[in-house]
């Protein structure tokens, strides 16, 4: 049985070999020298793996693989847990979801805390259609033929997934939504985020914003009684969501290659509402001007709302989808304040804030 790696241990050909071996990726012969180079991951490590082969090998054996370790801090580990559990339950879909990347390996070590996953490295055929960089630089719009396979791509995911009996159960409902005390609890924390938010804040804070947030703030409580709670009740139009859905996340094929697009990083999937990824993708990073430039965000919303019927899903009409939109921007609302208290840099929280005040606006106060 193969052990996970810790990010301090050393990787050996011979665990390589039993772990392509046990994955059926390696019926012969075995890994002769690897290759390593390390990936600038700010969340995890991560290296890009070249094997070399015994002459026995298979010709078909995979030569290049992306190994991604966890970082050694409570948060990683516990979200390291998640993306393995989401590889395995992969595992066991007939046909394979093709927006996945092939996994070869998803192991976790309870006792140390560490995670192993081996995937198929598609960095030479792919690229994320915006980096994180350049969505906190404002550059946060994928060319027109990118940004429709995202959109295809996430239609696709959530089709795959919607309403099965694996969600909220293998995938848990988010941590807000499983019921009436679960959402309470997150009304008062968010509250508390506030609090801290606004004393270290509030000299600066700009006074329109501060009364955007404490209406939101008092509109919080009321939506579960408004029809989350009887979502959350029946589980109907739930379906698995990434997470933390922006365009880098997504890898499209580089310029003259044909191949599907992927979509990666799974430490926050779980069970909810599909346009909370929606809502990251399209208002998190993008400001009123790139969203309403030539219908933009309408346009995305209604492809996505087509791509998602041509996958099956058909009792989830455009309405329930403009409505779930305008339910999400008020959760998320306050996930920028969360930034703020979590440390994150200004650039990025106020950015991200005025984006989506800007569509919590446009669509919630219109």
């Amino acid at each position: 049985m193969l052990n996970a790696l810790a990010a301090t241990d050393s990787l050996t050909t011979e665990w390589l070999t039993e772990a392509l071996h046990e994955a059926g990726a390696l019926p012969n012969g075995a890994v002769v020298a690897c290759e390593t180079r390390v990936n600038a991951a700010f969340n995890s490590t991560a290296s890009h793996l070249t094997l070399t082969y015994s002459a026995d090998a298979p010709a078909d054996a995979p030569r290049h693989l992306f190994l991604k370790r966890n970082l050694d801090a409570e948060w990683a580990s516990a979200s390291a847990r998640d993306e393995v559990r989401f590889y395995r339950a992969v595992a066991r879909i007939d046909p394979r979801p093709t927006m996945i990347v092939p996994c070869y390996l998803a192991i976790f070590d309870d006792v140390r805390k560490a995670s192993s996953l081996l995937l198929a490295d598609i960095s030479e055929s792919h690229q994320p259609p915006r980096t994180r960089d350049q969505m906190i630089s404002g550059e946060s719009i994928p060319d027109e033929a990118a940004l429709d396979l995202t959109i295809d791509t996430l239609a696709a995911f959530h089709a795959a997934w919607w309403e099965r009996p694996e969600l909220g159960t293998i995938f848990a409902l988010a941590s807000w939504l499983p019921d009436a005390d679960g959402f309470a609890a997150h009304v008062e924390r968010r509250r508390a985020e506030w609090a801290r938010f606004i004393a270290a804040e509030g000299a600066c804070f700009p006074a329109d914003l501060r009364v955007i947030y404490e209406d939101a703030l008092t509109r919080l409580p009321s939506l579960w009684d408004a029809g989350l709670g009887a979502r959350m009740t029946t589980r109907r139009g739930i379906t698995l969501t990434h997470g933390d859905c922006y365009f880098s996340q997504f890898l499209v094929p580089r310029p003259g290659i044909v191949a599907p697009t992927y979509l990666v990083d799974f430490q926050d999937a779980d069970a909810g509402p599909a346009a909370f990824d929606l809502v990251l993708m399209f208002a998190a990073f993008w400001t009123r001007e790139q969203r309403q430039e030539g219908g933009r965000e309408l346009r995305a919303l209604r492809r996505y709302h087509a791509s998602l019927q041509a996958g099956g899903v058909r009792d989830y009409s455009w309405y329930d989808l403009l409505a779930d939109y305008r339910l999400m921007l008020t959760i998320m609302l306050f996930y920028p304040v969360w930034d703020e208290t979590n440390g994150s840099a200004r650039s990025y929280w106020l950015l991200k804030m005025r984006c989506l005040v800007s569509a919590y606006q446009d669509h919630c106060l219109s």
